[in-house]
């Protein structure tokens, strides 16, 4: 397939409110964490761990960070270059993409949707996803007709569990199967207390 006019040479990047939302969170998050396992720390001696464990998030969030940044979608005549936030330079010649599908998805319970792309190849297999949670509408629309291929579009709104139901070959893992995320967030919770109480715990100097 080839780019249709206008559409070659063209980068396409997350919104820019992700970053600020980013720094916000994490500032949400680890700020009072950090000062409440201080102010238990120091009366106990056990602040020079309480640090190294500040410094070992920071280097994780600015790693993050940085790989964000890197995040893209380069559309150029022959293709797509999708660089992603775990995946380098994912290639996606122009003549694999056989079909544009976009949907509007409800967030949650509420009215409001988030536009998603599919581009698909010819078997139906997923080539590349877009989500409105972290790219633009205009985006969306650029990528799904910079080629000459068919743009699918559903008429009205889905759900989360229509999702589920009727394209579960497309969607993540986490998407497929809720409850796993769920209880992967609880371990991860479950694990953050445990190494809490265990840097605040009184360190014990004595050698036996």
């Amino acid at each position: 397939m080839t780019t249709r006019p206008g559409a070659t040479a063209r980068v396409v990047r997350p919104r820019a409110q992700i970053f600020s939302q980013t720094r916000l969170v994490a500032a949400a998050l680890i700020l009072p964490i950090f000062a409440a396992m201080f102010w238990f720390a120091i009366p106990r001696g056990t602040w020079p761990r309480v640090i190294i464990a500040l410094a070992f998030v920071v280097v994780v969030y600015t790693a993050g960070s940085l790989l964000l940044r890197g995040v893209s979608i380069r559309i150029s005549h022959d293709g797509l270059i999708e660089r992603g936030f775990f995946v380098h330079d994912n290639r996606i010649p122009a003549k694999r993409i056989a079909t544009a599908l976009v949907l509007e998805v409800y967030r949650g319970a509420t009215t409001e949707t988030n536009r998603q792309l599919f581009l698909l190849d010819s078997s139906g297999e997923l080539l590349m996803r877009m989500r409105g949670e972290f790219w633009t509408n205009d985006d969306i629309e650029m990528v799904a007709e910079a080629f000459d291929v068919p743009v699918q579009r559903r008429a009205d709104p889905v759900t989360s569990a229509k999702l589920r139901a009727e394209l579960p070959d497309l969607i993540y893992w986490f998407e497929r199967w809720p409850w796993v995320g769920g209880l992967a967030i609880a371990g991860a919770i479950s694990l953050m207390a445990l190494v809490l109480i265990a840097l605040m715990s009184p360190a014990s100097l004595v050698v036996s």
